[in-house]
């Protein structure tokens, strides 16, 4: 009997170049991510593929993304492929993915760790969100996801009873969940360009049992002008967020308020300019590592 093979990828970069390794590691299919820190400037990916991925494309993907970054080939600093065997597989990615606490009210765990959630120290009382790595970005591991949550645990306690929320680009929905759960009975809205991402989103809301709460929709931010939301969040990437700034604030109320991740710190003064010149005012910054996460207040 054949014994199926998983593929795995290791690639070690720069921290500012990372984004340029991951967004290619999702492009090409893979099933799951993991990262860990080697030094200060360098991180390591570890990417699992059920078919055997095109590590030089890979290679000269990634190159191409340092350049549009004005980032050297240097920032990359190796690729090397392997293969796992299928029941070494499950082992090996479970491992290292445990519960994560974020801010003061939120839990974030996989479905194999949640009966660890009441052990854990300072757990009591927090509201959980079960998500597993492995399909898309949003596990709540990273750094833009992380101070995305923060940010929005600190700004999404509206005490109106119809306060609403838009998620820009959902991806697997993680943000719109922790909205309903931190506001059970508001209006929460999540949308994607990407029907697949979608489809994980809507299988997320229903694991977190909030899938009737939550509108989630393959959609545009263009269609939701005049809809006048409280909170709109946008955990994207910098040259995502800066041609939708003329976008926002059509989609919020006067003085609603604008939390975007997903941004690399030497790019957040060009963020902060594009969303200012647009009526938007910096009410917090949230740094974090390499990255950076903010809050604007929509001054019109």
């Amino acid at each position: 009997m054949n014994m199926k093979l998983w593929y795995a990828v290791e690639v070690e970069i720069a921290r500012v170049g990372e984004t340029a390794a991951t967004t290619q590691l999702w492009a090409m299919n893979t099933t799951g991510l993991e990262v860990s820190e080697d030094a200060a400037d360098f991180v390591t990916l570890r990417a699992y593929f059920d078919a055997a991925p095109d590590v030089e494309t890979l290679r000269q993907n990634i190159l191409n993304n340092l350049k549009l970054l004005n980032l050297t080939k240097l920032a990359l600093r190796r690729i090397e492929a392997s293969t796992i065997a299928d029941q070494d597989w499950m082992s090996e990615w479970k491992k290292g993915w445990e519960p994560l606490l974020i801010g003061r009210r939120l839990v974030i765990a996989p479905s194999w760790k949640l009966d660890q959630v009441p052990q854990l120290t300072d757990a009591a009382g927090r509201i959980v969100i079960q998500i597993d790595p492995g399909m898309a970005f949003g596990t709540g591991t990273h750094e833009t996801t992380r101070g995305c949550l923060e940010l929005l645990e600190h700004f999404w306690p509206l005490e109106t009873e119809s306060a609403s929320l838009l998620d820009v680009g959902t991806g697997t929905g993680i943000l719109a969940i922790a909205a309903i759960k931190l506001h059970p009975g508001s209006r929460v809205t999540a949308f994607d360009v990407d029907p697949e991402a979608i489809e994980v989103a809507r299988e997320n809301a229903e694991i977190n049992q909030v899938a009737d709460d939550i509108e989630i929709e393959v959609n545009k931010l263009s269609c939701y002008a005049d809809q006048e939301f409280d909170v709109v969040l946008a955990n994207l990437t910098a040259d995502v967020i800066i041609p939708l700034a003329t976008d926002f604030p059509a989609a919020m109320k006067p003085q609603g308020i604008l939390i975007v991740s997903g941004i690399l710190r030497e790019q957040g003064a060009d963020v902060t300019t594009a969303l200012t010149e647009q009526q938007f005012e910096l009410i917090e910054s949230k740094p974090d590592g390499e990255w950076v996460s903010m809050a604007f207040r929509l001054k019109n």
